[in-house]
């Protein structure tokens, strides 16, 4: 964070300082983790109150407080109307402060790809401020702004949601330069109410979009015209789509008469499912190999592609960007044990798109291929549906092999017949795989369900069991 003076900072949450004025550079909501000489913003909820910590964060070296109401306490106060809107208040400040190039991303599914890959990408151009983990929320995008310091070129910032109005409030305090939807599907419906909703949420994101700047969507979606006629005093890029790289990478036609702004081209993939392409986009091409397993990561790729060179990255540095990024933990990670097996991580979160994603991925590998799924989490009343849908899809594929974990999932292994089962813990599901696991010569693993689902423990349980039990792994 840049260093601010409590006076400062009270005039850009339109508070009034009350004790002596402090240099601030560290800012903290969670009174656990404060630093000495920081500030600590005491947010309000439901069932918290931020303010009952302030003495504990005094003790741990904080200098000053921004509440609501006027403590009796000698720390350095910044009184304010509401504490969470100081918090973005401050936020958006010390981002139009900074004035780093800025991008935004939001999606159904791939944002955080997308994100992971922006950064992998400007990273060559200068340093990036890009979101840590899930602080994709109208509390974590401010907490990410906070941390801008003067040496940052660009900010990537990934903007989630689970109901209307979040990306709108979030994209004012960002104004991104670019602003990238991956997509919109079936998640967070509870919030949303139907794909249309999810839509609709997404493109909230142009309405904070900066004078004169670019917007990055799908060529193809259902929902390109509804988009088109939101932003329509924006530059417009629009790449292929995963089914269009999907298409492609079968050499089958392309979907569409015209053809996508940003698009690939001779689609192969290699033995661990990572895509190789000509990436074209106007009258240049550019050879690219991912390091990510996966026909949807082109379409991410593309996303990402247009967006960096947007704001000053070259071809090169895209090139070289995508083929050196690390992976990202839960998220398509392949644990190659040996020749004969692979266990691949996709249990970060899961909904309907990504899903069909991860089935696809999972395809691509010869050999025996097994689905261990979990719940995916907030899909509304037709739940049990979209679970169905995934387990016929999976048949579709396939794939020889469905187990699910949970209560949702299992009308995915009833509708996939044959090899499916459904169980109630990870032990038992565990007993069943290992030994129709070890009779075949060649398996490939994929887990997936949402984080409720906490699939991240069947990978642990299963890496573990093959150690114990001296497998071919």
């Amino acid at each position: 964070m840049i260093t601010l003076s409590c006076t400062e900072i009270a005039t850009m949450v339109q508070g009034r300082l009350i004790g002596n004025d402090q240099p601030i550079n560290t800012v903290s909501t969670d009174s656990r983790n404060i630093i000495a000489g920081g500030l600590f913003i005491a947010l309000k909820g439901p069932n918290f109150d931020g303010s009952r910590f302030v003495e504990d964060v005094i003790a741990k070296g904080a200098v000053a407080v921004i509440v609501d109401t006027p403590l009796d306490s000698t720390v350095s106060q910044i009184v304010v109307a509401d504490t969470r809107v100081a918090l973005g208040q401050l936020a958006a400040a010390i981002k139009a402060r900074v004035q780093p190039k800025t991008i935004a991303v939001t999606g159904s599914a791939g944002k955080t790809t997308v994100k992971e890959m922006l950064a992998a990408i400007l990273s060559r151009c200068g340093k990036v401020l890009a979101t840590e983990g899930n602080f994709n929320n109208d509390i974590g995008v401010p907490l990410t702004l906070l941390r801008l310091t003067a040496a940052d070129k660009f900010a990537v910032l990934e903007l989630g949601a689970n109901h209307a109005g979040e990306i709108a409030y979030t994209t004012a305090l960002v104004k991104p330069d670019v602003a990238i939807i991956t997509n919109a599907a079936a998640s967070h419906l509870e919030g949303f109410g139907d794909t249309f909703g999810v839509a609709r949420a997404k493109g909230e994101i142009f309405s904070g979009v900066a004078l004169g700047g670019t917007v990055v969507i799908q060529h193809d979606s259902e929902f390109t015209g509804y988009w088109l006629s939101r932003c329509a005093s924006l530059n417009i890029i629009r790449f292929a789509s995963y089914y269009q790289a999907k298409a492609t990478a079968q050499n089958q036609p392309d979907i569409t008469v015209n053809p996508a702004d940003i698009r690939a081209e001779n689609i192969v993939l290699n033995d661990l499912g990572c895509a190789r392409f000509n990436l074209v986009y106007g009258d240049e091409h550019v050879l690219v190999q991912l390091s990510l397993p996966g026909k949807h990561n082109v379409a991410n790729a593309l996303a990402a592609a247009a967006a960096a060179i947007t704001v000053g990255a070259t071809f090169s540095d895209v090139q070289l960007g995508l083929a050196h990024m690390a992976a990202v933990k839960g998220r398509t990670t392949i644990n190659q044990l040996n020749k004969q097996l692979k266990i691949i991580d996709d249990s970060y979160n899961a909904n309907v798109e990504s899903a069909k994603a991860a089935i696809d991925l999972l395809a691509s590998y010869s050999g025996y291929r097994v689905l261990l799924l979990g719940d995916m989490a907030e899909l509304g009343a037709d739940a049990r549906i979209y679970h169905e849908e995934i387990g016929l899809y999976a048949k579709k594929a396939d794939i020889n092999l469905l187990f699910t974990l949970g209560v949702l999932s299992q009308s995915a292994s009833t509708v996939f017949n044959g090899q499916g089962a459904h169980f109630s813990s990870r032990q038992s599901m565990l007993d069943q795989l290992m030994p129709l696991m070890l009779s075949q010569q060649q398996v490939t693993i994929l887990v997936k369900g949402s984080r409720s689902a906490k699939m991240e423990l069947v990978v642990q349980d299963l890496l573990e069991r093959c150690q114990q039990e001296h497998s071919p792994c």
